[in-house]
């Protein structure tokens, strides 16, 4: 039986699509193993979205290769789209398939082996998938493409296309889902906001998805602020089964550094979303994504955004340092941001989201929190697991609470900003 191992970068997108292939390799009778093990097959679903990500996708077909230099090296995914000409140069990679191929990879692995197997039909990547491998949650990608073209960002190179998933379908997966035992839903996709079916919104399918028995939780992966629909934040605050948890993409705090970036909206129009977020949903947690050294970010335009990460106190924050990606808008500007600078930059902003993500933390002490208690044991026996506000508790608890919800009292906070607690219910 041959032996396949997967790699994943990047978004929930590509760990969806990586989980659908992994399916599909185990229904031709492949056996899934690590990618750290010996394989015949090696799949790495690469992502673009900096030059770290590329590194990154490069090193772990060379990693594959010098593992069994024999095994056959797929490198799909984001970089393999935008960069085919770089991927297909890459030390010890047999084939290259971006994005728009995806649906064949299994089938051409197949042929590249010579593996006859044709008891299981072909299961394309759009269908629904049974499951999330080793996570307590599951993810469904409902929505797939980006047409935005901000300045930084290769995705609308790499996945042009925009389309949404029949309605029905994403509740007969997350049908499927609660049957094996899943207690909580992540809904996911490139420009998530944008789903929609047959006149059915983005709030219409988390109303479905809350009448699913068995589903305890339905969280939203990354949303635009522009994109969440008028009817959403008002579901939230009365549906115990929707996660109070938005990430909602900051950038820059800075309206000219937003503009040259292409953002379709102000400092103002953020600020405003998030106080009325605030305002409709109790206790909400508020994470995003920041870009620092960003062409044309002044020290001006950078203590602005320093000042408006403090001033939001988000729950977590993700600092990039803005590399230039080809293709895009901003790989034309003059990178007028030393490395130096972007790293002093993104150092300041890390410490700033930290204080943010502390004091988020710090607000639950003393408060008994519903944790949904993941498998994974931590080195000193304790378990962890996330609340509906993404805040990470550590705990003291059994083997047999794995996959399920544990009433957990907050008593401290770390430095980092993981909570920690003990069981009460």
């Amino acid at each position: 039986m041959p032996r396949v191992g997967l790699y994943t970068l990047g978004c929930k997108v590509n760990q969806y699509e990586t989980q659908k292939i992994a399916e599909e390799f185990k229904l031709k009778g492949f056996d899934i193993v690590s990618f750290t093990e010996a394989a015949d097959v090696y799949i790495i679903n690469s992502c673009t979205v900096t030059v770290t990500a590329d590194a990154k996708s490069r090193q772990a077909v060379r990693s594959a290769a010098n593992r069994n230099p024999a095994a056959r090296v797929v490198l799909t995914g984001c970089y393999a789209e935008t960069s085919p000409g770089d991927a297909s140069a890459v030390t010890g990679v047999s084939l290259v398939l971006g994005n728009k191929d995806k649906q064949l990879l299994v089938e051409k692995v197949c042929n590249l082996l010579g593996w006859t197997e044709q008891d299981a039909p072909r299961v394309p990547v759009y269908e629904p998938v049974s499951g999330k491998l080793g996570r307590t949650r599951a993810l469904i990608k409902v929505q797939d493409g980006c047409n935005q073209f901000c300045a930084y960002c290769a995705v609308p190179l790499a996945r042009p296309s925009m389309w949404s998933r029949p309605f029905a379908e994403i509740v007969t997966e997350a049908e499927d889902l609660a049957s094996r035992g899943y207690k909580e839903v992540v809904l996911t996709g490139i420009r998530l906001g944008r789903y929609e079916n047959q006149g059915a919104d983005l709030a219409d399918l988390v109303r479905a998805l809350t009448w699913v028995g068995g589903i305890e939780r339905i969280r939203l992966s990354s949303i635009e602020i522009t994109d969440v629909p008028v009817s959403l934040l008002p579901f939230m605050s009365g549906n115990t089964k929707v996660c109070r948890h938005l990430h909602v993409p900051l950038q820059s705090g800075d309206d000219e550094v937003l503009k040259r970036m292409n953002r379709p909206y102000t400092v103002q129009d953020f600020k405003a979303f998030v106080r009325n977020a605030r305002s409709m949903v109790p206790g909400i947690a508020i994470t995003t994504d920041v870009i620092t050294g960003f062409p044309g970010e002044t020290e001006e335009a950078f203590e602005n955004t320093r000042r408006l990460v403090s001033e939001v106190g988000f729950s977590k924050a993700h600092v990039f340092r803005f590399s230039p990606r080809p293709g895009t808008a901003a790989a034309r500007m003059r990178d007028d941001v030393s490395p130096a600078e972007k790293e002093n930059r993104s150092t300041v902003l890390m410490r700033v989201a930290k204080e943010g993500a502390c004091k988020f933390a710090k607000s639950l002490i003393g408060e008994t929190v519903q944790v949904l208690a993941e498998s994974k044991v931590l080195s000193d026996g304790q378990r962890s697991g996330l609340t509906d506000t993404y805040v990470r508790v550590v705990f003291d608890a059994p083997a047999l609470m794995a996959g399920k919800f544990a009433g957990v009292c907050i008593d401290s906070v770390s430095p980092d900003g993981i909570a920690l607690g003990h069981v009460t219910t």
